[in-house]
């Protein structure tokens, strides 16, 4: 059975986990691939060189619903389908897992929040610079906050640990955004992830095979939301000219997005064929490292 390789981040640093490869059929999350590389993200990297968690890294499993349902109008989150393992019945077997995090992480967090943060920051700086009065002290801007913690993409959703728990790099299945929309009792999710879901990682990918992906991740959030709705909206997926005129119905009529947000999401229902799939959300073993 042949192999496929995910490695850690760091060329010098480098880790190799070997997975089984399964056949495409039984992926109804899609085929997991590498992520795109890309040489403007090194925010992604620690001063190391290994991959960065993103500061909401969470299994949507464990996801608490006020979190999305009580939180700001238009937030955006991202999010990535990975191969996780799973114990059933003293066996492990590989399951696919949704997990959660945000390239706009501002859009999430409240403005109290966001100041007591950088308060925080601010504090901590200043506490240094009285203990190393010889060096200049470098006192944090909102600015610096925004780009300390926003655009951690994909790859920071998707990462994966090495048996002696440095983070590494994973490949993942179908990847997007979810917005969320609390007064409207709504969430929707799509497949824009240009790391993941590009023509690049996957050449000629057929619409609607990723359009039964996105169905079937949206059942999973459904599940998890039962009392939500949720759609999924294929973008990125689409061939031109469908996708040139999806990204213009989502700028035109659109519930509006929290400030610093990306854009908003189309209020239309997408429509996606099933296939089959579990029906409980599945869970991951891990526990993120900050």
């Amino acid at each position: 059975m042949n192999d496929f390789l995910v490695s850690g981040m760091s060329s010098s640093r480098n880790r190799e986990v070997l997975m089984p490869e399964q056949p495409e059929q039984q992926y109804p999350f899609g085929p997991p691939v590498p992520p795109k590389a890309t040489s403007n993200r090194p925010q992604e990297a620690d001063d190391s060189g290994m991959l960065r968690l993103n500061p909401l890294y969470m299994p949507l499993d464990d996801l608490p619903n006020a979190l999305f349902m009580e939180g700001r109008e238009g937030a955006v989150w991202h999010y990535s389908v990975v191969e996780d393992e799973h114990e059933v019945d003293g066996v492990i077997e590989k399951v696919p897992a949704v997990m959660l995090g945000s390239e706009e992480i501002l859009t999430i967090l409240s403005e109290e929040e966001q100041n007591s943060l950088l308060a925080g920051m601010q504090e901590a700086a200043r506490r240094r610079a009285e203990k190393n009065p010889d060096e200049p002290a470098v006192i944090p801007t909102k600015e610096d906050l925004e780009n300390g913690i926003n655009k951690l993409g994909h790859p920071t959703i998707a990462a994966g640990f090495t048996p002696n728990g440095e983070t590494m790099v994973r490949k993942a299945m179908i990847s997007g955004e979810v917005h969320v929309f609390p007064s409207k009792n709504l969430i929707m999710i799509n497949d824009k992830s240009g790391r993941y879901m590009s023509e690049r990682v996957r050449p000629g990918l057929d619409p609607q095979e990723a359009a039964k992906w996105g169905e079937n991740v949206r059942r999973l959030f459904s599940n998890h939301f039962p009392e939500v709705t949720v759609q999924f909206q294929q973008i990125k997926t689409l061939t031109p000219p469908e996708n040139a005129a999806v990204a213009q119905i989502a700028k035109s009529g659109l519930p509006p997005a929290a400030p610093g947000a990306a854009g908003g999401v189309p209020r239309t229902d997408a429509a996606a064929t099933a296939c089959p799939l579990r029906t409980d959300p599945p869970t991951t073993g891990k526990v993120a490292r900050r």
